[in-house]
């Protein structure tokens, strides 16, 4: 008898051990917590939910137990849990994975010339005006004002096809996610109200695709474009649920697609925890969504000049590490191997260990508490191996305490071989060295941001300084100290871990003029820069600077370039933008700048150079003869028109030569500078008009 309540007692260790490892380390840390909460939502006589990723075979199974799916790409979904069931998702055969995803926070017109914004104004070589028209641009964020005069048409009307507001409760939820309001008609979105108090996603919704009018001129890239808005779930302050992105992701292809339209999504936020390598669920999830005519672009992130990654490489020679951590942190670390980790709690006067963890084991939950006086310091570890990258993930946190005065954290880490890479809560948490000599610093390598920055597929996008200097509202002069056109100093840095270029491009992202949202006015009224009447009421325009600013910036461009391309997949945008990038001596690091400076206008010629789309005829009143030669033509014009001014471009948009024409005799020489190679394009100037012509330098 005594054998078969042993053979039982490890058999139920076993089940529970094994729906214990499918829990992620940060989902294993959600259900550390949820205990002492379930009882109290059970109480007040709601249902409550909890925002999961799940990997699981078959989502029908899931409906007896009342979890809701949403998005759904593969053996990926999004769901929502019922609290009291979170505890047993293990315990169902059909879900191999559970991830409680992160929370992911915000990332804050001189700039468009700078793009080559004014040449694709100007320019007579592109058959129609290409602004966007035909193609949606979707934007994921927090702090729309819906009616402002940035997403209005000039009679009035709205640009929004669509509008989805996670957090409100009032309408009817869009199918198949069960939470927030869809607003599809034009009363319900010029009436709709943001819960958050925020300005962002107004403002880099104005930067990507923001109305132009004579008297305001403060418009975006894409002002033409279709516009379909989600305001994602508030997660509390400027966060918001990765669960809740991903729907947003996923509800905005679904209506372009039912709509016939391309289109491009903009996610200007990131959190700083995770693989970093593409391989995260959500990182997952949206690269699948993506393909011909859907696109994303991410923000990189603004900790480039924070150090809280720090990597290590273990050997038979280096097998321990001491580092310092300021503040309270939450550690994440991804390792080749296993590695293991003691959390020190020092005195800030003595520099003396007040108590420690010990070392952590690895093969389950581990909970401690660190003495700090009268008061006590949770630290929780939580540790798995991943089945996304094969990496051992553990993640350590510290809670029940605000403030610890003078003392601080230290931590030992020791392994036998492979490479580690960890990083802590930015900018509350970064490594140092607290004046130890021997232990590590961190570094603002591997830096860049989770949801934006990390995705195989997704377009990265970091920022560089085009404006240090603005006059606003109220007469005060905002400065940065920035250098003009080199990279922000808080753009984040790549590369990824496992190799890969990130940022994929650079954008202006410092002191940016777009839409502002009302509700935020008074608390932003140092920043604000202008302020106009829009059919009888006022509206407002200010100042940010970060990745989030610049990433808007080339989902602007990518919608322009769907307009001629709607079938463009991500790999071909992303080419282009390689292809035809402004290099300049601040481009040099490609772990800061990627392939260069977006090119908005040369990646345009691009896509019509090597493609099927028709030029417009050119006039014979001016004609260039040869179009293909040795770095020589001639211009020919008859005698009622003639040439007044000559700008020569190359094929990505740059301009290489300009000259006024002081002679009204034709014909006229010239020649291209330097006998470059490769396709120009020569703008005339005449006394009637101006005419665009390609010129094929062999």
């Amino acid at each position: 008898m005594m054998k078969k309540l042993l053979f039982l007692l490890l058999t139920l260790c076993a089940v529970a051990s094994t729906a214990q490892s499918k829990y992620s380390p940060s989902a294993q840390q959600l259900l550390n917590k949820q205990t002492s909460n379930v009882q109290r939502m059970k109480a007040d006589g709601e249902e409550h939910y909890i925002h999961t990723t799940l990997q699981v075979s078959d989502t029908k199974a899931l409906e007896q137990y009342g979890i809701i799916v949403g998005t759904q790409v593969g053996d990926l979904a999004t769901a929502l849990v019922p609290v009291a069931m979170y505890d047993r998702l293990g315990e169902i055969p059909e879900i191999s994975f559970i991830d409680a995803g992160q929370t992911s926070r915000l990332l804050l017109d001189a700039a468009l010339p700078h793009i080559g914004y004014d040449q694709l104004l100007a320019s007579t070589y592109t058959p129609e005006p290409y602004l966007g028209k035909g193609v949606i641009v979707g934007i994921v964020d927090l702090g729309f004002q819906w009616n402002h005069a940035a997403f209005r048409n000039a009679d009035g009307s709205t640009r929004i096809i669509a509008a989805w507001n996670q957090n409100d409760t009032s309408g009817v939820a869009p199918e198949p996610y069960n939470y927030g309001s869809l607003y599809d008609t034009e009363e319900e979105i010029l009436n709709g109200q943001t819960e958050a108090i925020e300005t962002h996603a107004t403002h880099v919704t104005g930067i990507a695709a923001g109305s132009a009018y004579p008297d305001m001129p403060y418009g975006g890239v894409a002002r033409e474009a279709s516009l379909i808005l989600v305001e994602a779930q508030h997660a509390g302050g400027a966060s918001m649920y990765d669960e809740g992105i991903a729907d947003g992701v996923n509800f905005i292809f679904d209506y372009a697609e039912r709509l016939g339209m391309p289109c491009v999504i903009n996610l200007s936020i990131g959190n700083v925890l995770g693989p970093h390598d593409g391989t995260s669920p959500f990182d997952q999830m949206c690269d699948s969504l993506q393909g011909p005519g859907r696109l994303i672009v991410g923000a990189m992130g603004n900790s480039g000049d924070e150090y809280y990654h720090l990597g290590y490489d273990f050997d038979e020679e280096h097998t321990e590490f001491h580092t310092g951590i300021t503040g309270i942190p939450i550690l994440d670390a991804w390792s080749e191997e296993p590695v293991y980790f003691d959390l020190e709690f020092y005195h800030g006067h003595t520099d003396t260990i007040l108590d420690s963890t010990g070392w952590m084991p690895l093969d389950t939950i581990f909970e401690t508490t660190l003495s700090y006086f009268q008061r006590e310091i949770t630290v929780t570890a939580t540790s798995q191996l991943s089945p996304f990258n094969n990496k051992y993930n553990t993640q350590i946190v510290v809670s029940g305490i605000n403030n610890i005065g003078n003392c601080y954290f230290a931590m030992k880490v020791k392994g036998e071989k492979g490479r580690l890479d960890m990083w802590t809560n930015a900018p509350a948490s970064v490594f140092t060295t607290h004046g130890f000599d021997g232990w590590l610093h961190g570094d603002t390598l591997m830096t860049l941001n989770e949801t934006g920055g990390t995705g195989k597929r997704i377009t990265s996008v970091g920022a560089y300084t085009t404006d240090d200097s603005k006059l606003c509202i109220r007469g005060n002069n905002y400065t940065t100290g920035y250098e003009i056109n080199a990279v922000c100093p808080f753009s984040s840095l790549g590369h990824t871990p496992d190799g890969r270029i990130k940022p994929d491009i650079i954008a202006p992202g410092s002191l940016i003029t777009s839409a502002y949202n009302k509700k935020m006015i008074g608390s932003m009224f140092n920043t604000t820069t202008n302020e106009f009447v829009f059919h009888n009421d006022t509206t407002y325009y200010g100042l940010s600077s970060g990745t989030s600013m610049a990433a808007p910036i080339v989902t602007g461009t990518y919608a322009i370039w769907l307009q001629a391309k709607p079938d463009m997949t991500p790999e071909e945008a992303k080419e282009i933008l390689k292809l035809t990038a402004i290099k300049d001596e601040y481009t040099t690091h490609t772990e800061s700048a990627g392939h260069g400076k977006v090119n908005l206008y040369g990646g345009l010629c691009h896509i019509f150079d090597n493609s099927n789309i028709a030029t417009p005829d050119i006039e014979n009143n001016v004609q260039l003869y040869p179009t293909i030669g040795n770095g020589q033509f001639t211009l020919y014009s008859n005698g009622a028109e003639y040439p007044t001014q000559i700008h020569i471009y190359n094929a990505t948009g740059m301009l290489v030569k300009a000259f006024d024409v002081t002679t009204k005799h034709a014909p006229l020489q010239v020649d291209i500078p330097a006998n470059h190679k490769g396709i120009y394009y020569i703008q005339v100037t005449t006394n009637n008009g101006q005419y665009t012509h390609k010129y094929v330098n062999r």
